[in-house]
């Protein structure tokens, strides 16, 4: 029987993996700069935090989480986003961040949501995110989100933009909820099935519709905007003025609500062009009640998350891709018995020295041993033939320029591949 992998996954192969991580460790160096600090969580979860955290009314809670029960009839998830499972450390570590003005945590691994796969969509997907956790200030939102584009420009990403939006706070919500609900209630029998169960569940999540139909009902929909309270309209008229004091480009769409629950005030994406109408890249936004819902002190948070896979995926389409890191810088070939093992022991002292190489198991020819060094990227070859063997000397091959020296100890050959 064949076997493959499951749907909606797939094997990262040794160059696409060493790609993956050349984009983390460059976006964990941007991090770094902003004084972010990793965390690292299960893979999955409690059942309920999520139910509690991301909202019992999303998609993501009602159809596509991986819910499984365990050996002591637990009810366990497999994390389908990381803010939850951060906030949960936050709160169970508390004792470790109390000394912080504001928590800076950032994490990256695998998500898992049972979605109908498409191009860069998979049901396990990777995430690089940040939780800003402890401020209510406007410029939290500004920073983290120059943060976001800054790891992009890192990169190569100089076209994103941003989309920004807010959603309001307790106070101004129900007043934008029965706006939306009166607006829809005209257009409700033409909308899809999931909008028509969501106008009376929550009737914001209706906006995250990406139903192509449904979109075009969506034309005339009284903007949020008009319906903040001061204290939302104040933080978010501070959030705009400052992306333009920072000369960050992005457009307000009034439509933005991203697909969770928990959002409060500034919600945003950094969506690219190149990615089809699922263009977002990074979204996220502020989360100011979910730390007291999940059981502890009202505490303001503003947090994103890059989709790796995504972004994978425009970095190939602009043809700016990091190194794979999988080129060797020297391969060892030894013809015969005794060439072979003193070129295995100059092998593993080149690794000591820091020295990325291969060795040549198959004993054929000098020949068939450089191809194979080509092959891997190497840019030298160490020979060892009779002559070498005979005259205890080393040789050493630029396999670029054909130059060849012969050396007579390690010391040497170690300073000459390195110089």
């Amino acid at each position: 029987m064949k076997y493959n992998s499951p749907r909606g996954t797939r094997d990262l192969l040794p160059k696409e993996s060493s790609i993956f991580r050349s984009t983390i460790k460059s976006i964990l160096n941007t991090f770094k700069l902003f004084n972010y600090q990793e965390l690292t969580t299960p893979i999955f979860e409690s059942t309920g935090l999520f139910e509690r955290a991301v909202g019992a009314t999303t998609d993501i809670v009602e159809k596509e989480m991986y819910t499984f029960k365990d050996k002591g009839d637990r009810s366990i998830t497999l994390r389908p986003e990381g803010t939850a499972s951060i906030v949960r450390a936050y709160l169970q570590s508390l004792s470790s961040f109390q000394k912080q003005h504001v928590a800076k945590l950032a994490y990256v691994g695998p998500m898992f949501r049972y979605e109908r796969p498409q191009t860069g969509r998979y049901r396990q997907f990777y995430q690089i995110g940040v939780e800003a956790i402890g401020s209510n200030s406007p410029l939290v939102d500004v920073e983290t989100m120059v943060m976001g584009v800054a790891a992009l420009n890192k990169l190569g990403v100089e076209k994103a933009e941003i989309a920004i939006n807010s959603v309001g706070c307790d106070v101004c919500r129900p007043v934008i909820r029965e706006q939306l609900k009166e607006f829809v209630g005209s257009i409700k029998k033409n909308l899809c099935d999931d909008c028509q169960n969501r106008f009376d569940q929550n009737p914001l999540r209706i906006l995250d519709c990406k139903n192509p139909k449904c979109q075009t009902y969506f034309m005339g929909m009284p903007s949020m905007a008009n319906a903040l309270c001061k204290e939302c309209n104040d933080h978010f008229i501070c959030v705009l003025d400052q992306l333009d004091e920072n000369d960050i480009p992005y457009t307000v769409d009034s439509n933005l609500v991203r697909g969770l629950d928990y959002y409060t005030k500034t919600v945003f994406e950094i969506r690219s062009s190149l990615l089809g109408a699922q263009n977002a890249i990074c979204g996220g936004g502020r989360y100011d009640n979910l730390i007291e819902e999940l059981g502890g002190r009202s505490t303001p948070a503003f947090g994103f998350a890059i989709g790796i896979d995504r972004l994978v995926m425009v970095l190939d389409q602009l043809n700016i891709l990091p190194d794979d890191e999988l080129d060797i810088e020297v391969i060892c070939i030894g013809i015969g018995t005794e060439a072979q093992n003193k070129s295995f022991q100059i092998m593993q002292k080149l690794r000591a020295a820091g020295i990325k190489g291969e060795y040549y198991f198959k004993n054929k020819s000098i020949g068939d041993g450089i191809k194979q060094g080509l092959l891997l990227g190497a840019k030298f070859a160490i020979i060892l033939g009779e002559e070498e063997i005979d005259n205890k000397l080393i040789l050493l091959k630029d396999l670029g320029s054909k130059e060849q020296t012969h050396y007579k100890s390690i010391q040497e050959v170690v300073k000459a591949i390195k110089q």
